[in-house]
């Protein structure tokens, strides 16, 4: 298994096993900087196909799709597109569509 170490990150990531996901998605967590940084370049560098991501510090849902990893640095991965809703509203995606409205704060 291949694996890439990203230089924020003090972990190494499987980038293998990453790439075998069509989907994948998340919730950010109390440590929002690496959720939104070194991981969600690590799931582009992996070329996962569709990243969903429920930020909850921005209420707002995203449908990262087109993922490009210019050159051999998966630091600098990104995702071409970017479908942004507000929390509460559906979320467009290659799948069926996300009822965001069970991630608000009640």
């Amino acid at each position: 298994m291949r694996r890439v170490a990203l230089r924020e990150s003090p972990g190494l990531v499987p980038i293998d096993l990453l790439a075998l996901l069509a989907l994948f998605g998340e919730a950010t967590s109390t440590d929002h900087w690496t959720d939104t940084g070194p991981e969600f370049r690590a799931y582009a560098a992996a070329g996962a196909p569709v990243h969903i991501l429920i930020d909850r510090h921005s209420k707002t849902a995203h449908c990262y799709t087109n993922p490009i990893l210019p050159g051999d640095d998966p630091t600098e991965a990104y995702y071409d597109t970017d479908v942004k809703v507000d929390l509460g509203e559906p979320l467009p995606a290659p799948y069926p569509v996300l009822d965001t409205a069970p991630f608000l704060e009640r």
